[in-house]
């Protein structure tokens, strides 16, 4: 695939490189901001040299990078979080286009969180548009129907959808955040309702009657392969099928690149042994949640999941000046009900021929997904707040 540039002279030049690693760490990363930990530099070397390199879409401009699009091949039609029947149910059957493998997925590999790697300001838009023609024209030279970029937040869904007419927008799931209190864990609590407090204290009481007490260590030498063993028995718990060897491989990855450095375990500890841990990364101002881990074989779980990763992990938040605690998309009621907010996140589709439905049936669908959401949270109506309504007017 050739290099081009747009028509007119003085705008974005497209590259496709094949690696990460042609391109400065300094020069990517100033256009990475606080939430996008997940497509800094680091982390996607780390995923690189775990996993195998992927094509990326570059907008150079006079030798300064403009904006990127990772490339990964998706999961296939394997079920999961990388599933388009499942990100939008009932929307592609109908529009003949429900197969995960026929699309080229942009952004980190597995990532639920995607912020755009793109300047802001004049040249913001006419480098979206160089950068998603090129991953379109590469999704084509692969045989591939087209692209998408899952996980976006809401301005960047719409920045990148603007950039194609064929682009549509569409609401799949939710992110969940919560803000660090200066007080951390007990003034998050004194907040909350009567109800939520004792059963926080019941979960710390019962945490602290198992013996179990909390330690944080970076993830080096042999902290980082007690972690690991922990993550793959929860993974193992809940269907993952890789064996301890992937996370060894994927922390000796982040090790190379940078990125292992960033993290902090959170361990639960009982009779001088972790029995859980909770796997945290700092970017900027946030705390980034990422694995968690139990020892299922030789302990019985006593709410340390809860203590380890709400509780401790706020404390810890607080202590070292974090603004905002970052917990992604699984289990989103568990979240809110200890706390966290929800924001709304949408794909970006772009077939190569037909647009996978009008803009009117993409309106429909998302206002749709928005009460959805917020029936999933009754009682709670703080937890999907005023950026889920620019979603659904009339709501």
């Amino acid at each position: 695939m050739s290099a081009w540039t747009v028509p007119g002279g003085g705008g974005p030049e497209l590259r496709i490189v094949p690696s990460l690693n042609s391109i400065g760490r300094e020069q990517w990363d100033t256009l990475i901001g606080p939430d996008n930990f997940y497509n800094s530099h680091a982390w996607l070397r780390g995923l690189e040299l775990a996993f195998g390199t992927g094509d990326i879409v570059t907008a150079f401009r006079d030798g300064t990078l403009l904006g990127a699009l990772p490339t990964w091949p998706g999961e296939g039609d394997t079920p999961g979080l990388f599933c388009l029947p499942q990100l939008f149910p009932g929307l592609l059957p109908e529009a003949g286009a429900d197969r995960s493998a026929d699309y080229l997925w942009l952004g980190a590999r597995r990532s639920v969180f995607n912020e755009l790697v793109c300047v802001h300001g004049a040249m913001r838009g006419m480098t979206l548009g160089v950068l998603l023609r090129g991953a379109l024209e590469l999704a084509g030279s692969r045989g591939a129907t087209g692209v998408i970029m899952p996980y976006l937040p809401t301005d960047d869904a719409r920045a990148l959808a603007r950039a194609h007419p064929g682009a549509r927008a569409l609401l799949h799931d939710a992110d969940a955040n919560m803000n660090v209190p200066a007080g951390g864990f007990a003034e998050h609590l004194a907040r909350t309702g009567q109800r939520d407090r004792t059963r926080r204290r019941a979960e710390l009481r019962a945490c602290a009657h198992s013996g179990t007490t909390v330690e944080w260590h970076p993830l080096d030498g042999e902290n980082a392969g007690q972690a690991a063993r922990l993550v793959t028995q929860t993974r193992a718990r809940y269907g993952g099928s890789a064996g301890v060897g992937w996370m060894e491989r994927s922390f000796a990855a982040q090790l190379a690149s940078g990125a292992l450095r960033r993290a902090i375990g959170c361990f639960g500890v009982r009779d001088g042994r972790p029995v859980a841990v909770t796997i945290c990364y700092a970017h900027d101002d946030r705390l980034y949640a990422r694995y968690y881990g139990f020892d299922y074989r030789k302990a019985e779980p006593a709410c340390e999941y809860f203590v380890l990763t709400y509780c401790a992990a706020l404390d810890y938040a607080a202590a070292h000046g974090f603004r905002r605690y970052r917990l992604a998309v699984s289990a989103p009621e568990v979240k809110v009900r200890r706390g966290a907010t929800l924001t709304p996140l949408a794909a970006v589709l772009l077939p190569l021929g037909t647009a996978i439905c009008t803009p009117e049936r993409a309106a429909a669908v998302n206002a749709r997904t928005v009460r959805r959401w917020r029936a999933r949270c009754p009682t709670r109506p703080w937890a999907t707040g005023p950026e889920w309504d620019t979603w659904d007017p009339v709501s």
